[in-house]
């Protein structure tokens, strides 16, 4: 949704549809909840994932064939994304978390795998889910990752570590990435799943970060975990390729989720404006706040229409690499801006746990770390010149 409220481009009465159920969901069940989720600080609200798979939300990514909802286009996910995260960006992610896991398995997995691992996120009680590839030593470039993949009969033995892992000891299943040749650096990444159970594969604490707690975050360890060769993504070699698809999508869905917040905030401010009185007149009157507001009503508008350029782009087909990174760098750092601009438009407000404003900016700073930071995304436009 802009901030005029036109749509973009014309949408199906599905896409209508679901659109407006999950702004109903986002306006009755998640934004209550969100100062809540952020003071409990490392605890899900499962409660919440729950009640969103029960109306279809969850799995609304996922193909028919293996149950899901059936809407497999990006476009359709970033309307939905958007509305979520405007309820609440930590809770917004969290509650299609799942897609971020079936992406690089719809990408390189067989039908046995995708039958067999996808099902299990359909239906009013679907699993949860993780992608496993930051480690300590490596984030945004995840070329230099050093956990281990050593081929053994039947499998492979994966050691090493991964950090910062969302849903990480929650989730049931797993895609990690591993080095089945540490001589190489894309080229010797390959893709696995793992179960939660599986012997030599624990958990560290959560970790306690600046916002989006919805998201518990906690490093895994693999000591010697066994992995069968039938559970290996796509051939040696291949994890890399499936991972950039992967960041195709995911970095233009969670351009929506940034535009989402960011509208949140915008429309936060812009009511408080109006309201608000200073120097005997509603404080939209200044000049200063005024064009603040216009600022963030810009961005936004921007922002929204690059991710869902992008959005169709790929839909269509299209290499989608350097807009893609286009679409997050401006949806993240507009949404850091806004959040900063509704604070700012509050003032002492603003800066109090009363409102919720100070939360989103917390929030949106991951927006422009997670899956790339600004400034991989900037070296990514730049080398696509």
């Amino acid at each position: 949704m802009t901030t005029t409220g036109i749509e973009p481009w014309p949408l199906t009465d599905e896409q209508r549809d679901i659109v407006e159920l999950c702004r109903q969901f986002a306006t009755q069940e998640i934004r209550p909840r969100g100062r809540e989720v952020d003071e409990r600080d490392v605890e899900s609200p499962l409660d919440i994932f729950e009640a969103a798979a029960k109306v279809g939300i969850t799995d609304f990514m996922l193909p028919e064939a293996y149950g899901g909802g059936g809407f497999t286009d990006v476009f359709t996910q970033c309307l939905v994304q958007e509305q979520l995260c405007w309820g609440d960006p930590g809770i917004g992610n969290f509650v299609c978390s799942n897609g971020f896991f079936a992406d690089p398995l719809l990408e390189l997995g067989t039908e046995e795998q995708k039958e067999a691992w996808l099902r299990p996120l359909t239906g009013p009680s679907p699993l949860y889910t993780a992608l496993a590839t930051t480690e300590p030593g490596s984030g945004s470039d995840a070329a230099s990752i050093v956990t281990s993949a050593t081929r053994i009969d039947g499998g492979y033995v994966l050691s090493g570590q991964k950090a910062w892992i969302s849903n990480a000891g929650l989730a049931d299943q797993y895609v990690v990435f591993a080095k089945t040749d540490p001589s190489q650096r894309a080229g010797g990444v390959s893709a696995f799943l793992l179960r939660k159970g599986t012997d030599g594969m624990s958990f560290g604490e959560p970790m306690r970060k600046m916002g989006q707690r919805a998201i518990v975050c906690r490093e895994i360890f693999f000591d010697q975990v066994f992995v069968p060769e039938a559970d290996r993504l796509g051939g040696e070699g291949q994890g890399f390729y499936g991972l950039m698809k992967t960041f195709d999508i995911s970095r233009i869905v969670l351009a929506a989720a940034a535009t989402g917040a960011a509208r949140a905030a915008y429309e936060y401010a812009l009511n408080y404006a109006r309201e608000r009185t200073q120097f005997g007149k509603p404080i939209i009157e200044h000049q200063a706040v005024a064009f603040r507001l216009a600022d963030m009503a810009s961005r936004i508008e921007s922002a929204w229409l690059m991710t869902l350029h992008a959005a169709r782009q790929i839909d269509a087909g299209a290499d989608v690499a350097k807009l893609a990174a286009m679409a997050k760098l401006q949806a993240s750092e507009t949404a850091m801006f806004c959040t900063w601009g509704a604070v700012q438009t509050l003032g002492g407000w603003g800066y109090s746990r009363e409102y919720p404003v100070e939360q989103w900016m917390r929030d949106a700073k991951l927006e422009e770390i997670e899956e790339g930071t600004s400034d991989i995304m900037r070296l990514v436009i730049s080398r696509n010149l």
